[in-house]
C-alpha cells in the first residue's frame, strides 16, 4: 500500500477547504468498479495533477513524469510513493512502455499530458497515450482542467474555482497495432480536448 492511499481520504477534505470543485461528466470507467484507463489532459501546472486525483477519487492514478525529476533519492521515493512512474519524454524505452501498459491491464488508471509540457494548448500533442492505450486495450478519456497552475496558502482565505471536465471516452478496442493507428487516436484526443475547452468557454461567456 502506497502512503498516498493512506492519506487520500485526508487530502479529500483538505482539497474542499483550498477550492471550489466541480468535476463534470466523469464517466463509468473512472468511477469505483471501472477498467483501467488513460486520462489525457490540458496541463497548466502541478495542480492540475492533483485536482485530476481529487476528481477520481476513490479510485487511484498514477502518473507518467519526467524522468529528471527522479534524481535523488528522497524525490524519487516521494514520487513514487505519490503514483509516478518515471519516463524519458525524448526517447521512451520500451520498458517504461511496458511498465504503463502493465499497469493499465491491471485495472488502473495513469494520468498522461499529450503535450508533454505546461505550455499553451497549441503545442502539438505526442502520441504517449495513444500508444500505451493501444497496447493495453484500455479507453483515453479525453479531460480538460480549468483553475489555478498552482496551489497557495491564499487559496484557504479565498477559494479559487476548480472545473475538471471529462468527455466520453476513446475506445481502443480491436484498433490495429500500428503507428497510423496512434496517430488517428491522437488526432481524436487534441479534437475532443479542444472542444472540452472551446464549450467551457462558451459557458463562461454566457453566465
Amino acid at each position: 500500500m502506497s502512503l498516498l492511499t493512506v492519506v487520500s481520504p485526508g487530502l479529500k477534505i483538505l482539497f474542499h477547504r483550498i477550492g471550489k470543485p466541480e468535476i463534470i461528466g466523469r464517466p463509468s470507467v473512472l468511477q469505483l468498479g471501472g477498467t483501467g484507463a488513460v486520462i489525457a489532459c490540458n496541463h497548466v501546472g502541478w495542480a492540475d495533477s492533483l485536482w485530476m486525483a481529487y476528481a477520481i477519487y476513490p479510485r487511484q492514478l498514477r502518473y507518467m513524469s519526467k524522468e529528471e525529476l527522479f534524481g535523488s533519492p528522497l524525490a524519487r521515493w516521494v514520487l513514487q510513493q505519490g503514483g509516478s512512474i518515471p519516463i524519458d519524454r525524448a526517447d521512451p524505452s520500451p520498458r517504461s512502455i511496458k511498465t504503463a501498459v502493465d499497469i493499465l491491464k491491471n485495472g488502473e488508471i495513469i494520468l498522461i499530458f499529450p503535450t508533454g509540457s505546461r505550455k499553451a494548448e497549441s503545442v502539438a500533442f505526442k502520441r504517449g497515450a495513444a500508444t500505451v492505450a493501444l497496447h493495453a486495450r484500455v479507453p483515453i478519456v479525453p479531460a480538460f482542467y480549468e483553475g489555478p497552475r498552482h496551489m497557495q496558502m491564499g487559496h484557504i482565505m479565498h477559494r479559487p474555482r476548480i472545473r475538471v471536465t471529462f468527455g466520453a471516452p476513446i475506445s481502443t478496442t480491436d484498433l490495429p497495432l500500428v503507428k497510423a493507428t496512434t496517430l488517428a487516436l491522437t488526432s481524436q484526443l487534441s479534437a475532443a480536448i479542444g472542444d472540452l475547452q472551446s464549450n467551457l468557454a462558451l459557458e463562461l461567456s454566457a453566465a
